[in-house]
């Protein structure tokens, strides 16, 4: 499905954080067609019954418990929708909570604006966007098995260093160049004219890439390579600095993805 597919609706007690999500939003070409304080507002509008919806919810507060209920009240009226909850912090407590309740993805709001738009394109496709270290983990609590416990120390969203190398290691120095230039969204044509090489064989080391890192499409391979600190050299970040002359507070401080 592509952004116009869908229609787009946050919820969160902050209206300064929601009108940023707005003018970030709707820079990428999101149709966003509401914005709530909490769930019981948005149920109060006039939400089309036959779109599909992409619900962001800030889960901020202090109240952890009540803010997933309310992810869990949209989806059983809205089933088909796609939840991404935002958060201050990744704990993992709160990951069990929050998929339990029916959400696709669970980001933190220190992300990089990149990966948070690459994250929401992904949801909008159906995947489930969470912590590298928690995958098996949110699989499981998905199919109904109960943990006595939890680890408190899955507090990011990438992996540790060591892994990060290990990883990387599967890829040569110009697969690690392509991947960087997916990140910034760039077209085959671009990045062959960039390191001066030809389209074709461009093509050739994007689909040995996705082999590699066993993803299926540039989207998916920029947020692995993002998750696995691959970064080019100039990313976003959200929220970020006000654009010197711009009208918009939270604005883009680099080129468009």
């Amino acid at each position: 499905m592509t952004k116009q597919s869908f229609v787009t609706v946050l919820v969160g007690p902050s209206e300064l954080l929601r009108e940023g999500l707005i003018r970030i939003l709707d820079a990428a070409k999101f149709r966003i067609l509401f914005s709530a304080a909490c769930v019981h507002d948005l149920l109060q509008k006039p939400l089309p019954k036959h779109r599909s919806i992409l619900l962001i919810m800030d889960v901020g507060g202090t109240d952890a418990n009540a803010e997933f209920a309310q992810i869990a009240d949209f989806k059983a009226i809205y089933p088909t929708s796609h939840v991404v909850a935002l958060a201050d912090h990744c704990r993992s407590s709160d990951l069990v909570l929050a998929f339990r309740a029916g959400a696709d993805a669970y980001l933190t709001k220190v992300a990089a604006y990149g990966t948070f738009i690459k994250a929401l394109e992904l949801v909008m496709l159906g995947q489930t966007v969470v912590p590298a270290e928690t995958l098996t983990f949110i699989q499981d609590i998905r199919h109904g098995l109960k943990y006595d416990t939890v680890n408190d120390e899955l507090t990011n969203v990438g992996i540790k260093m060591g892994n990060e190398e290990r990883e990387l290691s599967i890829l040569s120095t110009r697969e690690k160049c392509i991947l960087r230039c997916l990140i910034e969204g760039e077209s085959n044509k671009t990045i062959a004219r960039e390191i001066n090489i030809a389209e074709a064989t461009v093509k050739v080391h994007v689909k040995a890439i996705l082999r590699k890192i066993r993803v299926r499409n540039r989207t998916q391979a920029a947020v692995w390579a993002m998750n696995h600190g691959v970064l080019p050299p100039r990313i976003w970040q959200w929220p970020v600095r006000e654009r010197q002359g711009g009208n918009s507070a939270l604005s883009p401080s680099a080129r468009s993805t």
